[in-house]
């Protein structure tokens, strides 16, 4: 917040974006004449684009100037820092920097998803509140896993500025249930890209349609997604040469 017009016009324009998307969703509900879309209606939509927005908003806040930050790490040897801290290595790089003006973001989320719970009558209780934190830290956790991955392929290729982009089009696809998907891509959207542990699995605990099951799920691939990435990220390390060397 040091620089305080930036830090208010980011909120600003975020506020815009957030407002345009929204407006895509009624007109697209509008355009089909229907109030329903695949098992969605526009008031569950709102609850899960307000999912959307604070899981992406953490996702931003918390991993995002570090993701983007990888590949530089790499290059001018500050990973060789990284390396002799007497804190986990992986921890280190994945959460040194924080973005507050994107950690703010949420609370806009949490609005959209109180907003979505009214119109769409909906009251969920305790229990339907602590699984949707539930699935979303795990959705949390796996999102890092796979833009973790992607960033890790900079210790190979050190020029690879542009790899955290990847994750955008991933997330992206999150703004969206994954019952719209075709059939034939939903297995591959759960399980290869973890779109639908993102926002759509955490949205349904809220509307009533996810259990302790899915939870227990999400918990398992979230661990065995988390130490693959553990295993991976050391595997690259031995490939690594010190900037200084």
């Amino acid at each position: 917040m040091e620089f305080r017009a930036q830090f208010f016009a980011g909120i600003l324009l975020y506020l815009i974006w957030n407002g345009v998307s929204l407006l895509f969703i009624d007109v697209v509900f509008q355009q089909i004449g229907t109030t329903s879309l695949r098992g969605w209606n526009r008031d569950e939509m709102w609850v899960l684009y307000g999912t959307f927005v604070v899981l992406e908003s953490l996702c931003y806040g918390l991993l995002g100037p570090n993701m983007w930050r990888f590949s530089q790490t790499v290059r001018d040897g500050t990973l060789d820092l990284a390396l002799t801290k007497p804190v986990n290595t992986q921890f280190w790089v994945s959460l040194r920097y924080i973005d507050f003006n994107g950690l703010l973001n949420s609370l806009v989320g949490f609005a959209l998803l109180i907003y979505g719970l009214q119109r769409a009558q909906l009251q969920p209780n305790l229990a339907q509140w602590l699984l949707w934190l539930g699935l979303l830290l795990c959705g949390f956790v796996l999102a890092y896993c796979v833009w973790f991955a992607c960033v890790t392929l900079s210790i190979w290729a050190v020029k690879l500025e542009g790899i955290a982009v990847v994750f955008d089009p991933m997330m992206q696809m999150a703004r969206f249930p994954i019952q719209i998907y075709p059939l034939r891509l939903q297995g591959a959207l759960t399980w290869v890209l973890p779109v639908a542990f993102l926002t759509t699995f955490p949205s349904q605990a809220l509307l009533g349609q996810s259990g302790i099951a899915t939870l227990a799920t999400a918990i398992a691939f979230s661990l065995c997604a988390l130490f693959a990435t553990h295993l991976f990220f050391s595997f690259a390390l031995r490939s690594y040469g010190s900037a200084s060397g």
